[in-house]
């Protein structure tokens, strides 16, 4: 059979620099599958409710009304 162009270019790696690829092959780095899990409904509402939290420095009030400060 023919070899494909992927080993084609692993092989040519292996030659000139001496690295093998395949080495790389079967981790997942710093990802544990078994931990990751998916965030709950609570903590998706928190994180929204942070992003667009209302900068309660500006001119507005709750009822929308704009006020000045004079100091």
């Amino acid at each position: 059979m023919a070899k494909s162009t992927a080993r084609k270019k692993r092989e040519k790696v292996l030659r000139e620099n001496g690295f093998d690829t395949t080495m790389r092959r079967g981790t997942w780095g710093t990802i544990v599958p078994i931990t990751k899990k998916t965030k709950t409904k609570q903590e998706r509402l928190t994180r929204k409710e942070k992003k667009y939290k209302q900068n309660h420095s500006s001119g507005y009030d709750e009822n929308g009304f704009y006020f000045w400060l004079f100091v």
